[in-house]
């Protein structure tokens, strides 16, 4: 069972884990940079940051409005948000 050769194959298995070890550990790495690297257009936080700022220009808006239409405007953007909430 223990023959000339043993050492060599248990030197080639070792060799052959660190390399896959490596490999991984590479690979892991390019996919966080890349992850990193998307467009700030692509990502989840800039669709919230626009929803945001959306929002408050209509408060703005409703806050300086004096007009005596503005309980239906507020009626009116809760009835749009209830249906953006659904979707």
């Amino acid at each position: 069972m223990w023959g000339a050769d043993t050492q060599l194959v248990v030197d080639a298995l070792q060799i052959a884990a660190l390399a896959f070890a490596v490999g991984a550990g590479g690979l892991f790495v390019a996919l966080k940079l890349r992850r990193r690297k998307t467009p700030a257009s692509a990502s989840p936080r800039a669709t919230t940051r626009t929803d945001l700022e959306e929002r408050v220009q209509v408060l703005e808006r409703i806050a300086t409005d004096r007009t005596h239409h503005l309980a239906e405007e507020i009626e009116q953007l809760r009835d749009t948000g209830t249906t953006r909430g659904k979707a």
